[in-house]
C-alpha cells in the first residue's frame, strides 16, 4: 500500500491513509485476510478496488452494514445513543450482582472483552468516549446487569 501513496498509521498498523486534494480521502483497514474501504467518493473507492484486484483474488461482500465485533459481543441489536454515556445511567457500585445467582447470570456477559474493546477505539481514535470508557471500567471487578445496559 506504500508503494501507492498509502500512509500507516501510527495509531494501527492494519490501517492506511491516502489524501488527495480537496479534502478527498481514502481510509483502507486491513485486518487478517478482511478489508474495509471507506472513503469521500465512490469512483475512488472503485479504482482503487481495481488496483487491489490486480494482485489478490478480492471478493467484494459490498457496504459494510455492521463492524462485526458488535455481533460478537451480541450488541448489534443494542439501542443506540449519540453521547458516549447517555445521563439516564447512574452507575455506582450498588449495581454490582450481591448474591451468587447474579454473579452466575453475569458470568457469560462478555463485559471485560466489551470494555477492553472500547479501550482500543479510545486509544487509538476515539478520544471522545475517554470519560464513558473510565466509568465503565470502574466496574470491571464486578459488573451488573446495569452496567452491561450502560456498555450496549
Amino acid at each position: 500500500m506504500v508503494e501507492h501513496g498509502y500512509k500507516m498509521t501510527k495509531a494501527d498498523h492494519c490501517v492506511f491513509l491516502l489524501n488527495f486534494s480537496h479534502g478527498d480521502f481514502i481510509i483502507l483497514f486491513l485486518y487478517v485476510d478482511d478489508m474495509l474501504i471507506v472513503g469521500k467518493y465512490i469512483s475512488r473507492i472503485k479504482e482503487l478496488r481495481s488496483t487491489l484486484s490486480e494482485s489478490f483474488a478480492i471478493k467484494d461482500l459490498g457496504d459494510a452494514r455492521k463492524i462485526l465485533v458488535l455481533r460478537h459481543f451480541g450488541m448489534d441489536k443494542a439501542k443506540e445513543v449519540n453521547i458516549p454515556l447517555a445521563s439516564h445511567f447512574k452507575l455506582s457500585h450498588q449495581l454490582c450482582p450481591s448474591t451468587n445467582e447474579e454473579n452466575l447470570s453475569m458470568k457469560s456477559i462478555p463485559y471485560s472483552s466489551s470494555v477492553g474493546s472500547f479501550m482500543y477505539a479510545m486509544v487509538c481514535t476515539r478520544s471522545d468516549i475517554a470519560h464513558a470508557v473510565g466509568v465503565v471500567s470502574r466496574y470491571l471487578s464486578n459488573p451488573g446487569r446495569h452496567h452491561w445496559e450502560a456498555v450496549k
